[in-house]
């Protein structure tokens, strides 16, 4: 396959460029060039698909396969469409990450296309179609910014100097040879004029008002955003990760036998086979966003990392009881370490409930109550049992322990639209019971009406949690001071490392 896709890459320009030459000596409309192209591409797939089918489908995977939308409740940042971050209508990803410089492009864009089909400029054609095709992508997954961020750049430069050209700035054209002399005659007389004083023109006027312009359009916009991109570091590993996996470098048995096998050239295994691993190996499991810290800082073997995806991670976060939890840790194949961090519990918990085939509202909701003061509704947001009994949450806010609540808190709401046709939940009572079984018994009680068990605080559970027996705790980065609940603050670590321990 790669062969066959090499020789079509070297013969499809040479063969086009042949097709282009024959149109123009024939003195054919342009136009029949791209019904030709056409014409020659229904040919070849239909060639492709009676010669190898499944050629074809790998060839259009591949190269359509970048421009399918992705889900709009994905919960990979990276893959989230560019006006559609999160399944509605925004254009907040573009501007944080091109300023101004997106929306002139797309009008320098406009303009190329205008010059092109009105008059013929066909040099620039091939950067149109190369930035049309980015600007495809870029629009599907917000990833391939990294590449359109190029064209923007050429494009808002090309736009920048036709303001300019059109207030008056032009291209200095070369001096013929036999008019040097005069120009010399005349620096006399220039300067005489100069000593007179300089006099502002119109066009100095237009000229200037051309480069305010351009630089509130084009530079102004960036000059915050770069520094604050020069001066910050969002997506490297804290302080706090940094410590724990220098910790679990130093504190836990080499996986090879050496820590030097780490800095070690070694053969890959043969093609179709996977590659033999020591005895002494095991693997280390957490988000797999966090696979290539453990790799670089932490000289172990992740379960899973950006590179391979998601691998059932979130079916082991999200299980509701341990035996569930042992059944997926059994089949990373000797994974010894479950690493859980406050970014995973509290702000990426909604992609652990998606991606293990739930939504977060399974586990906690927005509801809203009357607040009498202010005479309007308000929103709190509610933390249902199946959050507290969700490993991760086990593991982070309670450490494995067992939990015995003090208290339950039991909810009557009522599902509502507002004046937007949006729904939404409504509290109409609360009531508090000394324990969860009482409160269990309430709702029992109950003939009608809607109600649940909630919490309004992640780390104090209404229900009760037994002891993970598998899973010990031992590493927690030092404390710090962090957003625990709505405006709520406290000292917590930041990154935990347990040792799981199989039957």
């Amino acid at each position: 396959m790669p062969l066959a896709s090499l020789l079509i890459a070297i013969f499809i320009p040479i063969a086009l460029a042949g097709l282009s030459r024959l149109i123009a000596s024939r003195g054919i409309k342009p136009i029949f060039y791209l019904v030709a192209l056409l014409g020659l591409g229904l040919a070849g797939g239909a060639i492709f698909r009676i010669i190898n089918p499944s050629l074809l489908k790998t060839i259009m995977g591949r190269s359509i396969g970048i421009f399918r939308a992705w889900p709009t409740e994905t919960t990979v940042l990276e893959m989230q469409p560019l006006f559609f971050p999160d399944g509605s209508f925004s254009t907040s990803v573009a501007w944080g990450n091109f300023t101004t410089g997106f929306f002139l492009s797309l009008i320098s864009l406009g303009v190329l296309i205008y010059f092109i089909v009105k008059r013929g400029e066909a040099d620039k054609t091939l950067f149109v179609v190369w930035s049309l095709i980015i600007l495809a992508a870029t629009l599907s997954m917000r990833r391939f910014g990294y590449y359109f961020v190029v064209n923007v750049a050429l494009l808002t430069g090309y736009l920048s100097w036709l303001i300019l050209e059109f207030a008056g700035f032009r291209e200095a054209a070369a001096v013929p040879v036999e008019t040097r002399r005069i120009v010399k005659r005349g620096k006399a007389r220039v300067k005489k004029r100069w000593k007179s004083g300089f006099r502002i023109t119109t066009s100095h006027i237009y000229m200037a008002f051309g480069v305010v312009v351009v630089f509130f359009l084009s530079f102004f916009p960036n000059i915050s955003p770069a520094i604050n991109t020069a001066s910050q570091t969002p997506f490297a590993p804290s302080d706090a990760w940094c410590q724990s996996l220098s910790w679990l470098k130093d504190n836990t048995p080499e996986p090879f036998g050496n820590p030097d096998f780490y800095y070690e050239l070694y053969e890959p295994p043969p093609p179709g086979e996977r590659y033999s691993y020591p005895e002494t190996a095991y693997g280390v499991t957490a988000w797999c966003d966090y696979g290539y810290w453990i790799t670089r800082l932490g000289h172990r073997i992740p379960t899973s990392n950006p590179g391979t995806g998601h691998r059932g991670e979130s079916h082991l976060f999200a299980a509701q009881d341990e035996a569930s939890a042992n059944k997926i840790m059994d089949t990373y194949a000797g994974s010894r370490y479950v690493i859980v961090d406050y970014d995973l519990a509290i702000l990426k918990f909604y992609a652990v409930a998606a991606l293990s085939g739930s939504s977060k509202e399974q586990f906690y909701d927005v509801y809203y109550y009357y607040e009498p003061q202010e005479g309007k509704l308000k929103p709190i947001r509610l933390f249902y049992p199946e959050y507290y009994r969700s490993l991760v949450i086990r593991l982070y806010n309670f450490d494995g322990n067992e939990v015995i609540p003090q208290s339950s808190t039991v909810i009557s709401y009522q599902e509502k639209i507002n004046r937007d046709g949006n729904p939404y939940k409504e509290i109409t009572s609360s009531q508090i019971f000394p324990s969860y079984e009482e409160a269990e018994a309430y709702i029992s009680s109950q003939e009608s009406g809607k109600y649940r068990i909630v919490g309004n605080d992640r780390f104090i559970s209404p229900v009760p949690l037994e002891p993970l027996e598998h899973y010990k705790l031992i590493y927690r980065s030092d404390k710090s001071i962090m957003q625990t609940g709505a405006g709520t603050f406290s000292e917590v670590s930041e990154v935990k490392i347990f040792e799981y321990v199989a039957d």
